[in-house]
């Protein structure tokens, strides 16, 4: 008899779910990640006369092999490149802090292990999903746009975030994957149940394409384009199309000048910047966001001259920062961490540390040439960027962004394994 439901279909919904709470609300988040940990664990096979439950010891064998699979366990240095460098001097809380926050590198490999692989059917049907939900959640942003025309356009001004679902910065990076995912699936032919959808899919992305610029997060934007532009040079690259390829260059790089004069949300906040960049080059600009952001990194460069090797500890970083701002720009309201992942490292655990840390990144793009897989290149491309601007990992959402759909790319393209 066949089965009505088991660990595969069930795991599906909650990967599903994981990515709602992503999105959406904090708690779905935690629901969604203790079902994966324990669907990781157990098996189960419902039909319309019987009900059996068990421990997928085939499972457990996995996640107890876990060398033998290498773009999962290479993912568990990220946590321990904490441990590099000279530990806490005062402020060992924080330390541990850093420690819970990247506990996701430790469990998550070894419970997608414990997972059935992710086949191609499925893996289209996430997209569509997370394509599906991008865009019920940029119509309620948009339609409060707007409502509250007036009021949003006053904050943008101000360098403030329009209001978003949960982190504007991760909503923002969400979107740019969602977008490269609904091309991939047009491209890819997907539909889930009539043809009809194909094009329901184009106009979805090219909606959610508008819609990013309304938004207007630079981190989403940036991430986006670059994520665009290394597919379009990969497209060129294989297909040797150079005319072809040049002219999409081309009418992507003039998509911002478009978005400025036709979005005034993205013109605020074109303004904010620029003003901001004026203000800072008065001498008075460090007090706002984005010369902030420069004067974070010369801070975060500065420790790491200090110590070069092994840097100055995870544990040690905040500390450091906040005596450099003190005594370098005592008028800024508020220190900021370096507002660059790789930077961060490299202050907190020395060059030793970001060797170790830029291994890690890259070897799952790198790993059986997963840089040939359009959304593998493109997930790079988005990661990546947001790397360059903030310290991306160094907060649970950031985290939970990072490894889940990293680890989701990962069981697609690398796990060949039996469906148990």
């Amino acid at each position: 008899m066949p089965p009505v439901l088991e660990k595969k279909q069930l795991v599906l919904f909650f990967y599903a779910f994981t990515i709602s709470g992503m999105v959406l609300s904090p708690y779905l988040l935690s629901v969604g990640m203790i079902a994966l940990a324990v669907l990781s664990l157990i098996t189960f096979r419902i039909t319309r006369t019987s009900f059996k439950l068990g421990i997928d010891w085939a499972a457990i064998g996995r996640m107890r092999n876990l060398l033998a699979y290498p773009t999962y366990a290479i993912l568990t240095l990220f946590f321990f490149v904490v441990l590099i460098g000279p530990l806490p001097t005062d402020d060992s809380t924080y330390w541990l802090t850093r420690l819970r926050i990247k506990l996701p590198f430790l469990g998550l490999p070894l419970v997608f292990l414990g997972h059935p692989p992710l086949k191609r059917k499925a893996f289209f049907g996430l997209l569509y999903f997370l394509l599906v939900l991008m865009l019920l959640t940029a119509i309620g942003v948009s339609l409060n746009y707007v409502f509250s025309y007036e009021a949003v356009q006053e904050i943008l001004k101000k360098g403030q975030p329009m209001p978003t679902p949960r982190n504007h910065i991760r909503y923002s990076l969400i979107l740019a994957f969602s977008i490269i995912g609904g091309g991939y699936l047009y491209q890819q032919g997907y539909y889930w149940k009539y043809r009809w959808e194909r094009l329901g899919i184009l106009s979805i992305t090219f909606f959610l394409l508008f819609f990013i610029h309304l938004l207007s997060v630079r981190s989403g934007l940036l991430a986006l384009y670059m994520a665009l532009g290394l597919l379009i040079l990969r497209h060129i690259v294989i297909s040797r199309h150079y005319l072809h390829g040049g002219l999409i260059l081309v009418l992507l790089c003039s998509l911002p000048f478009f978005a400025y004069w036709l979005v005034p949300s993205f013109q605020a906040k074109v303004a904010y910047m620029k003003w901001s960049m004026e203000k800072y080059q008065e001498g008075e600009g460090d007090v706002y966001a984005d010369p902030g952001r420069i004067v974070s990194w010369e801070v975060g460069w500065s420790i790491y001259k200090e110590h070069r090797l092994t840097g100055i500890g995870y544990g040690n970083i905040r500390a450091a920062v906040e005596q450099h701002f003190e005594k370098d720009y005592p008028d800024r309201p508020q220190p900021l961490l370096p507002h660059n992942q790789f930077l961060f490292v490299l202050a907190a655990t020395g060059w030793i540390g970001l060797l170790v840390f830029m291994v890690t990144y890259l070897f799952p793009l790198f790993y059986a040439r997963n840089y040939r897989h359009p959304l593998m290149l493109g997930f790079y491309g988005i990661t990546t960027t947001a790397f360059m601007i903030e310290h991306t990992i160094e907060n649970a959402m950031g985290v939970g962004f990072y490894i889940f759909f990293l680890l989701i790319l990962i069981t697609h393209l690398n796990r060949l394994l039996p469906v148990k």
